[in-house]
């Protein structure tokens, strides 16, 4: 696997988060243990709109960064992820939801996988 069909991987993880949360909002709130009620039905379309980005972002990079592939793979697939991975542990930590294996375990993975081909 390239570094660029990593980028386009995570891309497609992300959209099927924003598919998830306008199309399936419960299978979004199972994982973490969430009550499906309109106030959250809303507030996932509208974190959907940063992950659409961040898809868009993941799947254009190759196209737009050349050389400096690697940079933005440290940035995009370990960094931001780190910090998806941040905010889970602290949501699981107060008990504000329960460990989501759909979000963690990809992430984590991505997080390798893009550790790994960028340095």
């Amino acid at each position: 696997m390239t570094l660029t069909h990593l980028f386009k991987a995570q891309a497609i993880f992300a959209w099927l988060w924003v598919a998830m949360f306008w199309f399936a909002p419960g299978l979004a709130a199972q994982g973490p243990g969430w009550e499906v009620t309109p106030d959250l039905q809303a507030f996932g379309q509208i974190v959907s709109i940063p992950l659409l980005a961040i898809g868009w972002i993941s799947w254009m990079a190759p196209t737009w960064v050349g050389d400096n592939l690697k940079k933005v793979g440290m940035v995009l697939g370990v960094y931001i992820n780190a910090l998806f991975i941040v905010v889970q542990a602290f949501h699981v930590s107060t008990a504000a939801a329960n460990f989501d294996p759909l979000g963690m375990i990809p992430t984590v993975i991505f997080i390798a996988l893009f550790y790994w081909k960028c340095r």
